[in-house]
């Protein structure tokens, strides 16, 4: 695990250190885990990127995102990369909800 991975902080919003990255250790290598030493709150180094817990092809979801972006239809999007409409609602949502810092 890389140290600029350590830069990431507790995602605990009740814990003093949210935010910050002076109390952050690895919790789990093999995982690519995190924990906070104040409150004890372990995550993924991943948790803020846009295709965490998705479990779809990243490739197909950009496909997507980019017919999204093209203003296609909805339905259309979902016939052309083969799912639901609902998955595309929901990585709509998701990508409007997305933090791209």
């Amino acid at each position: 695990m890389n140290d600029h991975l350590l830069q990431q902080g507790c995602p605990n919003k009740i814990c003093s250190n949210y935010g910050k990255n002076n109390d952050v250790a690895v919790h789990d290598k093999k995982l690519n885990r995190l924990r906070c030493r104040s409150c004890g709150k372990t995550w993924s180094i991943h948790y803020q990127e846009f295709y965490f817990g998705l479990h779809t092809n990243p490739v197909k979801v950009r496909r997507a995102l980019d017919m999204l972006k093209a203003e296609i239809p909805i339905r259309k999007i979902a016939k052309l990369v083969d799912v639901s409409s609902g998955t595309v609602m929901r990585w709509k949502k998701k990508l409007n909800n997305f933090n791209f810092n």
